[in-house]
């Protein structure tokens, strides 16, 4: 994975935290969001465990964030699109360690 791809991630992560207002947290989140969706394109047989980890940690971060705010966005459609946004964070968690477990497998057979 590029060193781009963590570097925008730590950024994007860093703006969710950061954001003081709900849109800028929304358009944040969204961006984490786009990130980390663009590295199982990356190739994820490039995927190092340390880049995994960041993934994660950040992840976890940006999740934490957003169940802090969900209770006071400004309405029920906003909420529920946050809600959206962490269970597609996790999905893409998964996604990014189911295609790192078949590249290890494929290299080693």
């Amino acid at each position: 994975m590029s060193s781009v791809l963590v570097a925008d991630a730590v950024d994007m992560a860093s703006r969710v935290r950061d954001a003081e207002h709900f849109r800028p947290f929304r358009q944040a989140v969204s961006e984490f969001v786009r990130v980390l969706g663009t590295v199982p394109d990356e190739g994820t047989g490039t995927i190092s465990s340390d880049e995994a980890r960041i993934l994660q940690a950040l992840s976890q971060d940006v999740i934490d964030y957003i169940e802090e705010r969900v209770c006071c966005t400004p309405s029920a459609a906003d909420a529920q699109a946050l809600v959206s946004s962490v269970y597609e964070i996790r999905r893409l968690l998964e996604e990014v360690n189911l295609r790192r477990r078949h590249y290890a497998i494929a290299r080693h057979v």
